[in-house]
């Protein structure tokens, strides 16, 4: 009996760390973000919006994500990024599949207030799985920081994309991908 307890007791502390997102504070505008094999930025709401480059949407009227926020985006966006980049938009060969590598990039959280008053969180993806080969050779990227402001990349196929997610509805919209390469 006390053996069974003892399982039980590993079992659940095992799984309630899996799915724990560790926050930390960055600096006055951004939040650290560690989340199973991931890591990512959260800027809050008095980040300057001048500095987000995002054609499509009005980043003038935002709020800061919290863990159970960003539990639930990634949630949503594992469920249906597969379905979204089936066609493969601006991605040749060599380019890695989005939905299997998921946690292979950085991400920068911004969330937003859309036209429907509906929360949203948008965010920048960036590779962040480079080999020691690969900084050898000068094949990294100095921008995948926690203290790195927001970025985006024009080129470079499915190693830069973006996506967001209405919280409302909990559906992705507005996925991209910055380039060919």
């Amino acid at each position: 009996m006390r053996e069974l307890l003892i399982v039980i007791g590993l079992c659940y502390i095992l799984t309630s760390c899996q799915s724990e997102v560790n926050l930390f504070k960055v600096d006055k505008s951004k939040i650290g973000v560690k989340y199973k094999r991931t890591r990512g930025t959260i800027f809050n709401d008095t980040y300057p919006f001048i500095n987000f480059l995002m054609y499509d949407l009005d980043s003038t009227k935002r709020w800061t994500p919290n863990s159970n926020d960003i539990i639930l985006a990634e949630k949503i966006l594992k469920e249906q990024i597969k379905d979204a980049n089936k066609n493969r938009p601006n991605q040749m060969n060599g380019c890695p599949t989005i939905h299997k590598h998921l946690k292979a990039y950085f991400r920068q959280y911004v969330g937003l207030i859309n036209s429907n008053g509906h929360k949203v969180i948008h965010i920048n993806m960036s590779w962040d799985k480079y080999t020691l080969k690969d900084r050898i050779v000068g094949n990294s990227d100095s921008r995948i920081d926690f203290k790195s402001d927001y970025s985006m990349t024009l080129d470079g196929c499915s190693y830069y994309w973006q996506v967001s997610i209405d919280m409302n509805d909990k559906r992705i919209s507005g996925f991209g991908v910055n380039g060919v390469g």
